[in-house]
């Protein structure tokens, strides 16, 4: 198994047609891992509140309403992983 973060501004990728034949690979895309949020959110917020998922180590920058369009240029610059908006 082979998990993968690709950059989402790219829009291309170049596979190996012969490699997925003749070794059995496949390609797959998912988002959220196709968990049911109904089910997956209340679980993993109960998990983070226990101390279990540690989620702020993540963050690796956070902005306001107002600088929104900051947090999306530098996700552009590959400056930012997990820009957070604060609401207060």
């Amino acid at each position: 198994v082979v998990t993968s973060i690709a950059n989402m501004m790219e829009s291309a990728a170049t596979v190996s047609l012969f490699d997925l034949a003749m070794m059995n690979k496949q390609i797959r895309g998912t988002i959220f891992g196709s968990a049911s949020p109904n089910q997956a959110i209340p679980e993993l917020l109960s998990m983070y509140r226990e101390g279990r998922l540690k989620l702020d180590e993540l963050v690796t920058n956070t902005y306001t309403l107002d600088e929104v369009n900051q947090g999306y240029q530098d996700m552009r610059d590959g400056k930012n992983i997990r820009g957070v908006i604060v609401f207060d």
